[in-house]
């Protein structure tokens, strides 16, 4: 794992957790909008990198970031934003931090796919993510790019608004990556045997959860809200999955800065 900042130390402490298959630069177009005000600080996650990691669980990720912001003279945050895949490795992230007694403000789980599937279920997904990160492993950007908007899978989870995800997707088929077997399967685990830990209701009021109406993702729902009563659920039209934060990164940065200061 390895971490990238902006904005200044001495300026409350925002952690925001990437996506599947992304890395921090994926989290730097919106979060650059957050360090005038706040420091930034923008993990890349085990496997995700070239720092020849493998992303085993969402808690030894934690326990890394934890890490980290205690080596960092980190004491509390004012946002612990995860997006899609990284909203499920925030929520332990959160969960861990309040073990510790480090002081968390606002969660922000941007299109968290919560769920809990049968095993037979998450096979048949693993497959599907092997095949999909094999085109990452090519010299040839542009091919990797074209290959990914043309993935079936890739049109299942933005529910066919993938043209809207084409910047992202250049991004991060800019340089070769491999994606090991083992970040595959922890990956597979992560997003589809998602654990939900308990939090206090003090905790859960410091919870909100964000999902595009239209996407895959959203079906979790009924499950974390049965979890988490207490904290906040909403939603939004017209957008896929984590669409808000890709098509419009300053407007996204702004309602992470309203979560931060308000209920939204």
């Amino acid at each position: 794992m390895t971490f990238e900042t902006m904005g200044d130390r001495s300026h409350p402490a925002v952690l925001l957790i990437h996506g599947m298959l992304c890395n921090a630069e994926s989290s730097r177009a919106f979060g650059k909008y957050l360090a005038d005000e706040y420091f930034v600080i923008m993990p890349t996650l085990d496997g995700h990198g070239n720092d020849g990691t493998d992303l085993v669980s969402a808690e030894e990720e934690a326990e890394k970031i934890f890490a980290y912001l205690k080596e960092n003279g980190i004491e509390k945050l004012a946002l612990l934003q995860g997006s899609s895949m990284g909203a499920s490795i925030a929520l332990a992230v959160y969960e861990l931090l309040n073990a510790k007694g480090m002081f968390v403000q606002k969660c922000f789980f941007d299109g968290g796919p919560f769920f809990d599937f049968s095993h037979a279920v998450r096979k048949i997904m693993y497959k599907r993510f092997s095949k999909l990160v094999k085109l990452f492993d090519t010299d040839d950007p542009k091919s990797a790019c074209d290959n990914m908007m043309n993935s079936g899978l890739m049109k299942f989870i933005t529910k066919g608004k993938t043209a809207d995800f084409e910047p992202m997707i250049r991004a991060i088929t800019t340089e070769r990556r491999s994606f090991s077997d083992t970040t595959v399967h922890g990956m597979t685990e992560i997003c589809y045997h998602c654990k939900l830990p308990h939090f206090t209701e003090g905790e859960q009021r410091r919870m909100i959860f964000f999902h595009s109406n239209e996407e895959p993702a959203k079906k979790s729902r009924g499950r974390i809200m049965k979890a988490y009563p207490l904290a906040i659920f909403r939603g939004i039209n017209g957008y896929g999955h984590c669409g808000l934060q890709i098509q419009k990164p300053k407007a996204y940065a702004g309602l992470m800065k309203k979560a931060m200061k308000e209920w939204i």
